[in-house]
């Protein structure tokens, strides 16, 4: 029987599913390489649902911490020495989340990175990348309505557009300050407005992408984040 995973004693966010998982990791249970146990059985380990289960995964795959290869299971692709600072996010941040000045921050980190990114992802992009994204833009215009599965599906926009600069390094970069936005985001789209103007956002980011427009991609993808900012501090009343 697998004894790593311990029960939570209460209704784990998905921080705190992956917090200890980088904990399993960074201790050595599991090393680069291993499998890690099926969905079904990790979240009876933890005493968590599946959905909220597969958020922490999302989180830890954006992270390159960890891979889902279909037909074959979850693997860990990270070591204990490469994730050291989101280690620290989960560990440290406040439970209340960042204050003012450093959500501030992580925006307008976070603003110049995926700029930079998308201009490159105009040049580096693949084909079936570009489709991926399209695919992506269908699903959420029909998530618009009722904001099922949408914050997910934004962070798969974004993950796969960052994964389209080949740039491993900003990337890794980008993931250490989403998991320190990750939490917002559900504030954000719960809003059909926020919702339908993100969807719009997207979709000219992916014209610009389709139309070879390095530039103007960047541009709307620095302003995409601006606004996303702003809205936040609206939403929160700050």
């Amino acid at each position: 029987m697998n004894t790593y995973f311990k029960q939570l004693k209460k209704r784990s966010l998905y921080e705190d599913i992956a917090s200890q998982m980088l904990g399993l990791i960074s201790e050595g249970k599991y090393a680069r390489g291993d499998r890690l146990p099926g969905e079904r059985e990790m979240a009876d380990l933890l005493g968590v649902n599946r959905s909220t289960l597969r958020e922490a995964l999302r989180v830890l795959e954006f992270m390159r911490v960890i891979e889902k290869r279909v037909g074959e299971g979850i693997f860990v692709i990270a070591d204990d020495t490469s994730f050291g600072l989101e280690t620290v996010i989960f560990r440290f941040m406040s439970e209340d989340g960042l204050d003012v000045d450093s959500l501030t921050d992580a925006y307008n980190a976070i603003t110049v990175i995926e700029g930079v990114m998308a201009e490159l992802a105009v040049r580096r992009m693949s084909p079936d990348e570009q489709g991926q994204l399209k695919d992506l833009l269908v699903r959420m215009e029909q998530a618009v309505e009722t904001g099922e599965s949408f914050t997910a599906l934004d962070r798969e926009f974004h993950l796969a557009l960052n994964r389209a600069s080949k740039s491993p390094v900003l990337m890794g970069i980008a993931s250490t300050i989403w998991v320190m936005l990750e939490r917002y985001a559900v504030v954000l789209f719960g809003s059909r407005e926020i919702r339908e103007k993100c969807g719009r956002d997207h979709q000219r980011i992916v014209s610009a992408l389709e139309a070879g427009k390095d530039k103007e991609c960047r541009r709307l993808v620095e302003d995409h984040f601006r606004w996303a900012r702003q809205a936040l501090f609206e939403c929160e009343g700050i």
